[in-house]
């Protein structure tokens, strides 16, 4: 088992780590198992692949895809060639080297033609993990590891036309600041401190309350997020694909 001080450079053999629970753990199957025990903890109840693949038949196209090729390139434009590829080993960095060419056009129109029928095809949603040690701590434990998840371009390409099209649904929250076009932290901070100091102005009291929520991208229930995509009718058009992004994946371990 290698680790790697990021998910570029591989620097070394792994020792032996111990999980939550003090077992430990010396084979390179053992680790694997500890960490997506420990770190991701999904429910044994997901919808399988073949149970999507079974309802793809029955959709039909749920938006114009020359729209959404056109989102495609924009999303494309705005990504970083540093960015790191998933187990396909195709970059964005390769993606836009062919540019203007058939493959490109090709490859665009696939992704439009997946995202109008509410599908995203398997291949696309693997992914590889690679651990990077914290700094500072016992390596020796499970729990001391950050897990960097990989994933294909190509899949994230339609990910992202996702995301921007749900920031317009109008079901996000008026003052959600994270993962919003326009939206930072700085933003996040200077309202913060801007409604703290109306308030301090007339003499009213001012507290804060600051947490965070653990592990809670990978709890995510589904059952939640289509709950909330019915309330709206922008919403509902991307249910069959959310429902298809919440299918069980496979991934691999470096």
């Amino acid at each position: 088992m290698k680790w790697a001080k990021d998910p570029w450079h591989l620097k070394g053999t792994m020792k032996k780590l111990v999980d939550v629970e003090g077992v430990e753990l010396g084979t390179d199957e053992e680790k694997v198992m500890g960490w997506v025990k420990d770190h991701f903890g999904w429910r044994d109840d997901g919808r399988e692949v073949e149970e999507a693949e079974r309802e793809e038949e029955e959709r039909g196209p749920t938006d114009r895809q020359g729209q959404l090729e056109e989102e495609i390139r924009k999303a494309l434009s705005r990504t970083s060639n540093l960015s790191a590829p998933g187990p396909d080993r195709i970059g964005y960095r390769l993606i836009k080297m062919v540019m203007g060419t058939r493959l490109e056009d090709e490859l665009i129109k696939e992704v439009a033609r997946n995202l109008a029928k509410g599908k995203i095809p398997k291949e696309w949603q693997n992914s590889k993990i690679v651990m990077i040690c914290k700094s500072g701590k016992d390596h020796n434990k499970t729990k001391r590891w950050r897990p960097i998840n990989l994933i294909n371009c190509i899949g994230k390409l339609g990910e992202k036309v996702v995301a921007n099209r749900l920031q317009e649904s109008e079901l996000l929250h008026k003052h959600q600041f994270g993962s919003v076009k326009g939206r930072s932290a700085i933003e996040a901070a200077l309202w913060v401190v801007t409604k703290a100091q109306w308030c301090m102005a007339r003499g009213v009291a001012v507290g804060w309350r600051l947490w965070d929520v653990k592990e809670g991208f990978q709890n995510v229930q589904e059952e939640d997020i289509i709950r909330e995509l019915e309330k709206s009718e922008k919403g509902r058009k991307w249910i069959p694909w959310c429902t298809e992004f919440f299918r069980a994946r496979e991934f691999e371990m470096e």
